[in-house]
């Protein structure tokens, strides 16, 4: 296994699980953890919340989760918000920030089918039919909000260009997981991305554009520069993560919504993953303690540490 990349899913051909005693006390650990954190999701989630902690613990159908989510979708492909405020992809600041609510719940929806394993699902078919409809002309997506405009020109202008940057490249690669996207569309966005793409947007740690750049390039996205991009991301990855400005489950929540294992640039051993995010869990047994939407708005992240936890502990 090279050393400039983090594995998380499981051991390198060849490798022996590790039996150590200190192993097993971190299991038991995980154990107790994943325990809490159902109880503080069935405690504070809706019925959906429910169904989609039960399925990262293997006790739910994926089905019947996908099938709720479809239940939901309206005539035109779109979906309503399903209440998650998603760690690492700024969902909650996207909202308060007056983005389009109807391309933030795509991208909750889409991130969450992701988790389901339901992308190949008909009711990811019409999301994504209809975010080929409400593609920008320069293949971004996302607007100026006018009412927030016309009270500050140039902050609206300025939030709107990183919003716009965010949605892009969280949704364009999200869309280019999918068996559905027409070509044009990855193609359209593409060009927007790349041509913003500079180490500058990542250097210094703003998560939501590393997890923008590294979503689409990780995805399949102008392979010209995904290397270099992804080199990038890497490193500052890691870097927010040594200086403590990323939670651990805001760096696993990039990770999966990559679908990648690994990520060229970052080095990051899996227990000392799994330990820092262990240390972020509340008494409560929810994580992002910190968020300002009280216990409903930590339920999403909350469930992403679930999926981080079973996740990390493959990986011994």
């Amino acid at each position: 296994m090279p050393d400039d990349v983090i594995q998380i899913g499981g051991l390198a051909s060849g490798e022996e699980p590790d039996d150590s005693a200190a192993v097993h006390a971190l299991r038991e650990r995980s154990a107790t953890a994943l325990e809490n954190a159902l109880a503080f999701v069935l405690a504070y989630g809706d019925e959906l919340a429910g169904v989609r902690a039960h399925v990262v613990l293997d006790a739910a159908d994926p089905a019947d989760a996908i099938e709720r989510v479809s239940q939901l979708q309206k005539p035109d492909g779109s979906l309503p918000s399903l209440g998650f405020v998603l760690s690492g992809t700024r969902s909650g600041e996207l909202r308060a920030s007056g983005a389009d609510p109807s391309l933030v719940a795509a991208l909750e929806c889409l991130l969450v089918l992701a988790e389901l394993r339901g992308l190949n699902h008909p009711v990811c078919e019409r999301l994504v039919e209809w975010l080929g409809r409400a593609q920008r002309s320069d293949g971004s997506w996302g607007h100026v909000d006018p009412a927030r405009e016309a009270e500050d020109p140039a902050g609206a202008q300025a939030r709107a260009a990183d919003d716009r940057l965010h949605l892009t490249g969280m949704l364009a690669g999200c869309a280019l997981r999918t068996p559905f996207v027409r070509p044009e569309v990855g193609e359209w966005a593409g060009r927007f991305l790349s041509g913003l793409w500079a180490p500058e947007r990542v250097e210094g740690g703003r998560l939501s554009a590393i997890a923008a750049f590294a979503n689409f390039f990780a995805n399949g996205g102008s392979p010209d520069l995904s290397d270099e991009a992804l080199q990038w991301c890497g490193r500052e990855l890691e870097r927010g993560f040594r200086e403590h400005r990323f939670e651990a489950v805001e760096v696993m929540r990039v990770l999966f919504s990559c679908d990648a294992e690994a990520m060229p640039g970052a080095r990051f051993d899996p227990a000392e993953l799994l330990e820092r995010l262990l240390s972020e869990q509340a008494a409560d047994g929810g994580f992002a303690q910190l968020d300002s939407g009280g216990p409903p708005g930590r339920v999403g992240p909350t469930i992403d540490a679930l999926i981080a936890i079973r996740s990390l502990c493959a990986a011994f």
